[in-house]
């Protein structure tokens, strides 16, 4: 009966959002990963005493940083430390612990010896940054086998050394081949959570801000079905990069402007509600949140995930939609300037047959031809409407998405940008509480059957109205 081959079994949609929004696999994860390598004798007990702990540290931070030679380590550790509040285990400490240098210890004991360091209460809660504390792959080894994983492991390249790919045993120091032999050997030991840092010519502060910013990316502990919105300025290239997803993973890609077209023109009861607003166009959050809900839950969009642009445009239409079954589980905010914007748009003409759009600056012999026009949202009064509405806007949804969203430049080359989103795509989502949707607002929204739409400026409902 509970052969998966005979009768698959499938979560219903809302369960799976529901795990994936209070990130459930990560916390399972972690509570098996230490009763692994803990191996009580009362499991039951133990995951009982583990589990708020275990909430906790999913999102701690534990970071080994592997140094190179003329590179102050330590100082690096301790300026990540201010701004983490991680608490760093440098080799002073495992040399406290020890009783001794670590030249005479054993890998056994060192591994025993940091393991009761990183497990104090302060390093559970708040995580940990270990310095020159293994010395070897043997170090490293013993120290995987009594439990101790890192999450991200900083290899800090200086520019002095020679390349450790190169079998360089002339014109180096007489120390480097065994140095080299080292590194090698606990870069592979942590290989799954190796990340390189390239000096250079950075200055100090440029390398603490790198090292900070690698310890926020985290491999996903499952795989899940993108579901993914994009936001942005007019201009900033959010079509495109949507479409660009779809290609690339297999998304479907969802435009918000011409859902509403089809669901005005429906015979159904939202398309009538929709036209029974007081307004020119509906602009009512639960309505058009009703309107994208009908798409997402259509089995294509639940089997391989979904872009959407176009919506939402105000932070209560973000609200209402994470209410859905299936709410984004990334938010993306394309920054663009805005200038660059309106030069993009000015740039746009649109074939007055096919709809398919020409850049005029990258082509500009299309302006000859008499197929090719200036769409009319593309007018000039309506793209400054539409750029100062989203600016008004932007404010409330970046404070109401917080640190569940993702900043990309969007002024940079366009396969720049595709490469930065498939990044934020493909890794785990954010370390951050959940959004409340409705739940922290004092008094909700009125009801669908008396219509209260969001004030949008008359130039933006002319624009649509045209749409429609």
């Amino acid at each position: 009966m509970s052969d998966p081959t005979k009768r698959p079994l499938k979560f219903p949609p809302q369960h799976i959002s529901y795990l994936q929004k209070h990130r459930i696999l990560e916390l399972f994860h972690e509570i098996a990963r230490e009763l692994v390598i803990q191996k009580p004798e009362d499991h039951v007990l133990f995951t009982k005493q583990i589990l708020h702990n275990a909430a906790r540290s999913r999102d701690v931070p534990r970071v080994i940083l592997i140094p190179s030679r003329k590179v102050n380590v330590l100082d690096i550790a301790r300026c990540m430390s201010n701004v983490s509040k991680q608490v760093v285990i440098s080799r002073m400490n495992l040399e406290s612990c020890l009783g001794s240098e670590i030249t005479n210890a054993s890998s056994e004991m060192i591994a025993k010896c940091l393991a009761r360091l990183v497990r104090k209460e302060n390093c559970y809660i708040l995580g940990w940054i270990m310095v020159d504390c293994i010395r070897n792959e043997g170090d490293a080894k013993q120290l995987l086998q009594l439990g101790i994983i890192p999450t991200h492991t900083i290899h800090l390249i200086s520019p002095f050394q020679p390349n450790l790919d190169d079998l360089l045993y002339c014109s180096v120091r007489p120390s480097w081949p065994e140095y080299r032999r080292n590194v090698v050997g606990i870069r592979n030991a942590f290989k799954t959570s190796l990340r390189e840092v390239y000096l250079g010519d950075q200055m100090f502060p440029k390398i603490v801000k790198d090292c900070l910013e690698l310890c926020k990316i985290r491999k996903a502990v499952k795989a899940i079905s993108p579901r993914v919105i994009i936001l942005g300025p007019r201009g900033s290239g959010r079509k495109t990069q949507a479409k660009l997803l779809a290609d690339k993973l297999g998304l479907i890609y969802i435009d918000f402007e011409y859902l509403i077209c089809q669901a005005w023109i429906s015979a159904t009861e939202l398309g009538g509600k929709l036209r029974e607003c007081k307004n020119k166009v509906c602009f009512h959050s639960e309505l058009l949140s009703e309107v994208v809900n009908r798409r997402l839950l259509e089995e294509d969009a639940l089997r391989k995930g979904w872009v959407l642009v176009g919506f939402p445009y105000t932070d209560l239409d973000f609200r209402y939609l994470d209410t859905l079954d299936t709410p984004p589980n990334r938010v993306i905010f394309l920054e663009c300037d805005l200038t660059v914007c309106k030069e993009r748009l000015r740039h746009r003409r649109v074939n007055v047959y096919s709809g398919s759009v020409t850049d005029i600056k990258e082509n500009p012999k299309a302006i000859e031809e008499k197929t090719v026009k200036n769409h009319p949202k593309d007018d000039e009064s309506v793209i400054d409407a539409e750029l100062k509405y989203y600016c008004e806007q932007y404010g409330n949804l970046r404070k109401y998405c917080g640190a569940t969203a993702s900043f990309i430049n969007g002024d940079q080359d366009e396969r720049w940008v595709h490469e930065c989103i498939l990044g934020v795509i493909l890794r785990a989502p954010p370390a951050a509480p959940p959004r409340k949707g409705l739940a922290d607002l004092a008094t909700s929204s009125s009801t669908s059957s008396a219509c209260s739409c969001v004030s949008i400026p008359t130039a933006v409902v002319d624009a649509f109205v045209r749409t429609v």
